[in-house]
């Protein structure tokens, strides 16, 4: 074609022989390898003991944990996007073995299915760390961060307008109740009786009242967590009830989960927590807990922002022993290095930026694996970084 002196050959229709094996066109420090390695390495009894020994064989729960870390340090966060992978990215395709498919419905059920054991795969991660001489907790920083729940302002719902349209409601279905009995009455005058009530509820009536009971139901939530404070202005969301209207670190207000980890001096996540609170100061000695609880160890120094800074949390800090310092000043610098550097990784470098589960219980679950995961990311990085 006048180009073959200058080009090297192409043509699309020529065969060629693909290596046997994913792993062969894998470089060695490819993650999944990794990932593979570490979740071989964990007794997953817990996991199994979950599954009935009778009808139809599940997959391995082992394959589907591999699959979420290995997605999560992926960035990739949905069930459909990992069965669509294991198609065509050969990392996914070496962990699934022997050819498995699990659709994406068997992938998503994992997440909820185990979402009390993800708590157990972090602190496996913890304890890796720990025996690889990481995770130290000379300093250990706690913070917190505002995930967005999956949902939206749009479907939330103010307190000033629930007791508005639950009005609004009651007077429709009270007035549709009315008009059925005037019916009823005189189809009874005109044919007589049949006893049986008029047959049930009609479509518009039951979809009102329907609207009506999730209204009544949202506004009752919001005035047991509000009490007294209750004002207008707040607002709970229809899709994730649990979920609460927080401040993003862009300005924004939405629907959020107050996420929170502690960090070790070389910004591994030695301990997690999440909560519905919009502010952090309940959470420093549930945190110092929890890091005690993953490593058996005490903390060194524990170290937080002025977000955590009230009498009672210092005065209960003192017969613990525990050394507590509020960062201000140089010492925020500090604090904002070591606890705020695995927010950007987490948001930034791994995209997880909302969760994709709802209700408190299974969102807990999910950020359990997120930190799972990137303990495993960063794990990986800082063995194979020269020396």
């Amino acid at each position: 074609m006048g180009d073959a002196g200058r080009f090297e050959r192409y043509e699309q229709g020529q065969g060629s022989l693909l290596p046997a094996f994913a792993s062969d066109a894998l470089d060695a420090s490819y993650p999944a390898f990794f990932i593979d390695d570490v979740v071989d390495s964990l007794d997953l009894k817990r996991f199994e003991e979950r599954y009935s020994a009778a009808g139809e064989h599940a997959y391995s729960p082992r394959l589907l944990l591999k699959l979420w870390l290995y997605a999560a340090t992926q960035g990739v966060y949905s069930g459909r996007e990992i069965a669509r992978r294991l198609r065509r990215d050969l990392g996914f395709r070496y962990l699934a073995g022997d050819g498995a498919q699990p659709d994406f419905r068997t992938i998503n059920r994992i997440r909820v299915r185990h979402r009390e054991d993800f708590v157990w795969v972090l602190r496996a991660t913890v304890d890796l760390t720990r025996r690889s001489g990481m995770a130290k907790l000379g300093v250990v920083a706690v913070d917190g961060t505002k995930l967005r729940a999956n949902t939206s302002r749009h479907k939330a719902m103010s307190y000033g307008r629930m007791r508005k349209e639950e009005q609004r409601l009651e007077a429709e279905v009270q007035e549709t109740l009315r008009r059925l009995e005037d019916v009823n009455k005189r189809e009874d005058d005109e044919h007589g009786s049949d006893g049986d009530g008029g047959g049930g509820l009609p479509a518009e009536l039951q979809s009102r009242a329907e609207r009506l009971a999730k209204i009544r139901t949202l506004r009752e939530q919001l005035e047991q967590e509000r009490g007294a404070k209750v004002e207008d202005r707040h607002q709970k969301s229809f899709a994730d009830p649990e979920a609460q209207m927080m401040q993003a670190s862009d300005g924004a207000l939405v629907c959020a989960y107050n996420a929170q980890p502690a960090v070790s001096e070389d910004g591994l996540i030695v301990a997690t927590g999440l909560t519905t609170a919009v502010r952090d100061t309940e959470h420093l000695l549930p945190m110092v807990d929890a890091v005690k609880e993953n490593t058996s160890e005490e903390i060194g120094t524990v170290l937080a922002d002025n977000g955590y800074l009230t009498e009672a949390n210092l005065e209960a800090l003192a017969p613990r022993k525990q050394r507590g310092l509020i960062a201000v000043g140089r010492l925020y610098g500090k604090r904002k290095t070591q606890g705020e550097r695995q927010f950007a990784e987490v948001k930034h470098a791994m995209g997880f930026r909302r969760f994709m589960l709802r209700v408190k219980a299974k969102v807990r679950g999910e950020w359990d694996l997120v930190s799972a995961a990137f303990n495993l990311r960063r794990l990986q990085a800082m063995t194979l970084a020269p020396a």
